[in-house]
This record gives C-alpha cells, structure tokens and sequence, in this order.
C-alpha cells in the first residue's frame, strides 16, 4: 500500500528503510507538523488517563471509555511513541525495539478505512549510541510495506525531534511524553505527574517476559489486567540501590545525559521490589492482579465479586 501525507500519497525516491526514512522526514508537512507539535502546550497528567509503559501497547475504544480521558507514556527518549486510530478505536504503543511488524499488526486489528498515524520520540544519538535510528526505519518500513493504508499525521524523530543546548554537543530529545485525548482525538505533549499502577511490576513483566509487547487493558471490562508470571527474588540487586546516580545512569541508560529527573528512584524502586519481592509474595493464590478506574479517575485493586 502507500503512505499519505496530507492526502496525498506519498512518492518515495527510494524503498530502503534508511532512504524511506530521510525521504519522509525532509517532507516540508511532516517537518512543518514537527515544528508545531515540539512548540505546542505540555499538558500535565494525573488522572484519569490509561497510562501505557516501556513494552507495551494499549487499545480505547472511542464509544465506552467512562473515565478514560487520556492513553499515553512517558520517557520515550530513545524510544518511541506510536499512535494509530480509526474512526471507533485509538492504539498507543511505547516501542523499545526494532522488531515492530508483530506489535503493529497486533494494535490495528479489528480497524478500518485509511488509519490515522502519529510516531513521536528517539532523538539523533547517531554519533552516541545510535539506538533511535533503527527503530525509526523499522517503523516507517512497516508502514510503507504495510497493506494497510496509512496517513502520516507526525513522524517527529531523530532530528525533528532533537534540540542541542549551549555548550554542550550532545543530542536532547525535545518531546519524551505524549498522550491522546479521547475526547477531542488529538495526540498532545504530556507531562505526567503518576505513571502506573503498578509501575515496578510491570517493569518487572518486561523484563522477564522480553519480547512481544503487552496489551494489559481488557477493553470490554475496563480493567487492567497484570497476568501472573513467575519471577524469583533477587537479593542481589539490593546494593545496587545504594549507588550514585552518575553509576546507575552509565549502566543502566541508553541516553544517560538526558534522562528525567526521576530515572534514577525508579531504578532504585525497581531494585527495592526485585530484591523483596517474587511472584509467590506479588500473587499469592490468584492468577492476576486486576485494577479498575475509580470516579476520581484513579486505578486501584479490583476484587472481582464472589458469585
């Protein structure tokens, strides 16, 4: 199939991913859509939004959503955000690797028509680590391959999406957390000032089951849903919490120059709960941990009611 940009198509000179790539990201509306997407307003997030993290992906449906007002992520610095909706569905995904043809698949199915496409984050670490880049031309090589219709909305990476300060040569990534707004169907900048439930066992989850990404919201229910899995206590990881920031950044960042403030205690928590915790203390007897939305827009435990 091909790509729109605007409604019209899209006239690749090459096919190759890294050729698909600078050709797209040279188009004068895809970097005008950047421009005007890395100035506008950053919204600040608490509740009432279906918070999606590292390795995974979530599915809203426009008509049923009581409470859900926002599906977003946050800390995309060399990762990205990828948004696809229809006229009846919006999929968010927080991609960490170049393998994306099955996680794409798997967020459009049951949609229609000519989709809707936004990918936001990754910065020009190519003379760095060079992380971004191939996930970048992986994505745009799945959707120019695809035989699913898409229109571009904002391909905002690597450059478009890389800022440089005074005195220092090293890439900042200018857009990390993005969410969309159910109601208006817009994808906004996003500040998020709550980032779960559940964050250290959901890290936990990618972590131990790497590889596909991981679809937690039950759409017909409006629960969330962590499966159990089966993870051991690891002790050794407890020292590890006593290190400086300047050592977990080096060995435990892709982008240690630029990571949010935070990065560092949420490694610290992460550590705190694998080193005292495994699944048999997490689970207990059940085969899930469910979480549901209260009126106030916030996630607490469900308990399902005994019949």
């Amino acid at each position: 199939m091909v790509l729109l940009v605007n409604g019209e198509i899209f006239d690749a000179n090459e096919t190759n991913s890294d050729k698909l790539l600078d050709d797209l990201q040279s188009d004068a509306i895809i970097k005008g859509n950047s421009v005007a997407f890395n100035n506008s307003k950053q919204n600040e997030i608490s509740y009432h939004s279906l918070f999606v993290c590292q390795g995974e992906y979530s599915i809203v449906n426009f008509s049923g959503r009581p409470g859900i007002n926002w599906i977003g992520t946050a800390e995309a610095t060399t990762c990205h955000i990828v948004v696809i909706h229809d006229d009846s569905s919006i999929a968010l995904a927080h991609i960490d690797s170049k393998e994306v043809d099955c996680e794409i698949l798997k967020m459009v199915r049951g949609m229609s028509g000519t989709l809707s496409l936004y990918v936001v984050g990754g910065l020009n670490d190519e003379t760095m680590k060079n992380t971004s880049r191939p996930i970048s031309e992986a994505l745009v090589k799945h959707f120019h391959d695809s035989e699913t219709q898409y229109e571009v909305k904002l391909f905002s990476t690597l450059a478009l999406n890389t800022e440089y300060h005074d005195g220092d040569n090293k890439p900042y990534p200018i857009v990390t957390d993005a969410a969309f707004d159910v109601q208006s169907r817009t994808l906004c900048r996003a500040h998020y000032k709550y980032r779960g439930p559940a964050l250290e066992l959901r890290s936990t989850m990618r972590v131990v089951l790497a590889g596909e990404h991981k679809n937690l919201f039950q759409q017909d229910k409006m629960i969330l849903e962590i499966p159990r899995f089966n993870f051991p206590k690891e002790p050794q990881d407890l020292p590890k919490v006593q290190e400086p920031d300047d050592w977990i950044l080096a060995n435990y960042s892709t982008s240690p120059w630029c990571e949010p403030s935070y990065f560092c205690n949420d490694m610290r928590n992460y550590w705190t709960f694998r080193g005292t915790k495994s699944s048999d203390d997490v689970f207990e007897n059940t085969v899930h941990i469910l979480y549901e939305m209260n009126e106030e827009g916030q996630w607490v435990p469900f308990i399902p009611p005994i019949l």
